[in-house]
């Protein structure tokens, strides 16, 4: 089972992603730090905008010549930890890498929403992160994606502490919730019941 936390950079994605893996003793999967780790360093007094410009040239570049690279990535390590059962995916951007390892009968997706961000971000994030919301729609239209194996998550980072949660949503489960902590402990709770399935 693969459990994919998927939201814009800095919306507490990876923060969510090891807090399920941790709880679930499940595989945490990074599915970009790798692909940075084979980039430069950041050179001394660089703008960060130049280095993250730079970076994204390079991704281009590195998806040119290779469509499927990060998708052959986390199959190999998934390949590489067969005796675990449950895997939290972080960190998928592409529509189509979304698309080659998400199985709609036994996966979860979760969309995470930071409500108080202010950072801005490149086009290709936010059309990525809805085109993955789109294609979520089209398998649950066609009846594929059962609502309770597609949750949403809309809250503020650290927020403030509350028992408050909204439930929304028709094709989905989406939750407005004050806190990144309690969407951590809520979404624990909502998966438990998926997990005990598999």
């Amino acid at each position: 089972m693969k459990i994919f936390i998927i939201g814009l950079p800095q919306s507490g994605r990876t923060t969510i992603a090891k807090a399920v893996a941790e709880h679930f003793k499940a595989r945490h999967v990074d599915a970009m730090s790798w692909v940075r780790s084979t980039f430069r360093s950041r050179k001394h007094d660089e703008h960060i905008q130049r280095y993250e410009d730079e970076y994204d040239h390079f991704l281009s570049i590195r998806r040119t010549v290779n469509p499927w690279f990060i998708t052959s990535h986390v199959y190999d390590l998934l390949k590489s930890h067969v005796e675990d059962k449950i895997f939290v995916i972080d960190g998928i951007a592409s529509p189509r890498d979304f698309s080659e390892l998400f199985d709609y009968r036994h996966d979860v997706v979760v969309f995470v929403n930071r409500t108080d961000g202010i950072t801005e971000f490149k086009d290709h994030e936010n059309i990525g992160v809805s085109v993955i919301r789109d294609y979520c729609f089209w398998m649950s239209s066609a009846g594929l994606l059962a609502k309770d194996r597609w949750l949403e998550y809309n809250f503020k980072i650290p927020g403030e502490e509350s028992e408050f949660v909204k439930e929304l949503g028709s094709k989905n489960t989406v939750f407005i919730i004050k806190s990144i902590n309690k969407t951590i402990s809520h979404l624990l709770e909502r998966l438990k019941k998926c997990v005990v399935e598999e």
